[in-house]
């Protein structure tokens, strides 16, 4: 079973998305904090991250460079979940980097397609 690593400052939606990954054959792990989830990187072999963009710690493409250093490939499933409009720091981290992003709010069969799509590249 494929690990994802969840971080999301808001408990309610990243509880949701775990019990949703769960219930499609994922094992999710959930942190509402960055330095947890780099401590869960070192620890495990996650598959993919989801991260919330804007979060009060930290931006989701802060994560994402301290996990490109620890694990590229991990970076290559790397997913933005975001609520932000019109932000061009986050513009300009997805066209240098190409991450994936879902926006919030989102239907769940997006998450399922955007997972569907990585398993398959």
């Amino acid at each position: 079973m494929k690990k994802i690593l969840v971080v999301d400052d808001e408990p309610d939606v990243a509880e949701l998305i775990r019990i949703f990954l769960n219930n499609i054959g994922y094992e999710a792990d959930v942190f509402l904090s960055s330095e947890e989830s780099i401590d869960a990187v070192l620890n495990n072999k996650y598959w993919a991250v989801l991260c919330d963009y804007m979060m009060p710690w930290a931006t989701g493409d802060n994560l994402y460079y301290r996990i490109k250093e620890m694990d590229s490939e991990l970076a290559k499933r790397f997913i933005i979940v975001t609520g932000a409009v019109l932000n061009e720091r986050l513009d300009e981290f997805i066209k240098k980097e190409g991450v994936r992003v879902i926006n919030k709010p989102f239907k769940l069969e997006v998450l399922r397609n955007t997972l569907m799509e990585l398993e398959s590249s």
